[in-house]
């Protein structure tokens, strides 16, 4: 899922181990996208997760106060 045109973007510096850069670099070589490309990605799915898990908790909180 590469940038979309209307998306703005915000630059946010981090510093990553070596071995999550090489990872990156390698899956970026291979299917031809960039490392900002992947990495947007990932933090996208990874956020979803956290959110559906942190709605989930309130949802059994929530049923547990019944």
């Amino acid at each position: 899922m590469s940038k979309r045109p209307e998306e703005s973007l915000v630059l946010r510096s981090v510093y990553l181990p070596e071995e999550i850069d090489e990872r990156l670099r390698a899956i970026a070589f291979v299917t031809g996208r960039s490392k900002g490309d992947l990495i947007r990605d990932i933090l996208r799915e990874g956020l979803k997760s956290l959110e559906d898990d942190v709605a989930q908790g309130r949802e059994d909180r929530a049923q547990g106060a019944d």
